[in-house]
């Protein structure tokens, strides 16, 4: 009994190094990675029958290069900056392109300003007198400067309104007008009034003239592009002229001269654009004259200037306006004669709205 005890032992030593030796095939050692194991372990699955396999992806194709276009005109190479062209606001290539300021379809234009005119003018009433024929060889003719001591140069407001009812069609109204006071010692004798009134040559005398000049018509441009107009127009004209002269030294001897004038005059303007500067704003010419007639009329309105206007939102513009005028008027009847005229340098200062 006592030495079967040594066997067992040994029975049992082999058969746990027996099994200490032999492990599984699905254990895997500790350095494998999750990822490792799950992909052994994971058994291929089956589709359903009848189901196509995917592809497997083969090559994947590069999208097609852009096709390069050829120029049918060569590009110059840029070889030298000039740095006077070369500015904070851009260069000469970025300025806008000049068109007329203009006044469209439903817009008006509105403008006032001064005229540093020259006061000339001569005043015979009446024409014809008895005394004429010793005073101004034969006419009764006093001038306004020599004879009446009025101003030589005068400040004279002016006004002008457009409005554009056609695209070519224009409906306008100007005009001007004066008051003027002068006195001191006549260099001439003086016949002055229905009654033949004489004043004598050093006489001081009080003398005052009031006019008054407006226009109301219509014009047309006949040729219009964006750079330049030729236009015409025709106005009615009337004007009204008050000379009233009194003597310092005889109480009651005065005499006041009140006549109106209606008339007509036609004419042509031209405009054209000349410059356009990096803020939008444009610089531009005009010349226009007419011939006024009628009524025993004969006269002239002329001017010539240049104009630089700046544009504003909505079509709107605003412009200043700098140039030289004439206005003269001549009537001649039986009874009177009457020639004033009105030269110089004029500023206006207007809106397109």
């Amino acid at each position: 009994m006592m030495r079967r005890i040594p066997y067992t032992l040994l029975v049992c030593l082999v058969f746990l190094i027996t099994t200490a030796f032999m492990v599984p095939a699905w254990a895997s050692p500790v350095e494998d990675s999750a990822e490792r194991i799950l992909a052994k372990s994971q058994a291929p699955s089956q589709g359903v029958a009848g189901e196509p396999k995917p592809k497997a992806i083969t090559k994947v194709k590069r999208p097609a290069a852009s096709q390069t276009y050829e120029y049918l005109c060569p590009r110059p190479d840029i070889t030298k900056v000039k740095p006077g062209y070369m500015r904070s606001y851009g260069t000469d290539a970025q300025l806008p392109q000049g068109i007329l300021p203009t006044p469209r379809t439903g817009r008006w234009d509105v403008s006032g300003g001064v005229l540093f005119a020259r006061l000339r003018g001569k005043v015979a009433w009446p024409r014809y007198a008895w005394s004429g024929s010793f005073v101004a060889g034969g006419t009764n003719e006093t001038d306004f400067t020599d004879g009446l001591a009025l101003p030589g140069h005068i400040a004279v407001p002016t006004w002008n309104i457009k409005y554009a009812f056609r695209p070519n069609w224009t409906a306008r109204y100007s005009g001007l007008g004066f008051e003027a006071n002068g006195g001191g010692q006549s260099s001439s004798t003086i016949t002055f009034g229905p009654w033949q009134q004489f004043f004598g040559a050093g006489q001081s005398v009080q003398s005052k003239y009031q006019h008054i000049y407006h226009r109301v018509g219509l014009g047309y441009d006949a040729v219009k592009s964006n750079r330049s107009c030729i236009g015409i127009f025709a106005d009615w004209v009337h004007a009204e002229d008050r000379i009233q002269v009194i003597s310092s030294l005889s109480v009651g001897q005065s005499a006041v001269f009140s006549k109106g004038t209606d008339a007509a005059i036609a004419g042509i303007e031209y405009r054209r654009f000349v410059k356009a500067s990096a803020n939008g704003g444009t610089l531009s010419c005009e010349c226009k004259a007419g011939a006024i007639f009628l009524d025993d009329v004969v006269g002239v309105d002329a001017q010539a200037g240049a104009q630089y206007a700046i544009p504003m939102n909505s079509g709107r513009s605003g412009y200043v306006k700098a140039g030289y005028r004439l206005v003269e008027l001549k009537k001649a009847q039986n009874d009177y004669l009457l020639n004033n005229a009105l030269e110089g340098g004029y500023m206006e200062f207007g809106f397109i709205f």
